[in-house]
């Protein structure tokens, strides 16, 4: 009797443990699944908040561009030569500071089109 007892006391045990062992995986899987879902929320939240500064600086870089555009076509043709000259040597001394690192094309890209772009404003109208 005592053997018959011991051995369903035993299987007892093990289902137990099973069960237990079982509900410690769920809740594992349970809890990685909310981490991971937090992590994408905030991942998306601070995407959504990069890409409003994104636009917002954008924006101020378009006012300032237009804005110097305007002041460059008003000054006088031998100022803006001479303007153009200094600037020049800047733009030099910048594309030289990039030789150092690997910058992607599409920062060159955007950086001659605004230089062609302010050089295009200093040209005597």
């Amino acid at each position: 009797m005592y053997n018959a007892y011991k051995v369903q006391h035993d299987d007892s045990r093990e289902a137990q443990a099973a069960v237990s062992e079982q509900s410690l995986l769920a809740l594992g899987i349970q809890v990685r699944e909310v981490s991971d879902r937090v992590l994408l929320d905030a991942l998306a939240t601070l995407s959504k908040t990069n890409g409003h500064a994104v636009v917002q600086h954008g924006a101020r870089l378009a006012v300032v561009g237009e804005l110097l555009v305007c002041m460059l076509t008003h000054l006088p043709n031998a100022m803006r030569a001479d303007i153009a000259a200094a600037f020049r040597d800047r733009i030099e001394d910048l594309l030289s500071l990039g030789d150092d690192r690997c910058l992607p094309e599409k920062y060159h890209s955007a950086l001659l089109t605004e230089v062609n772009r302010y050089l295009n404003a200093l040209r005597p109208g």
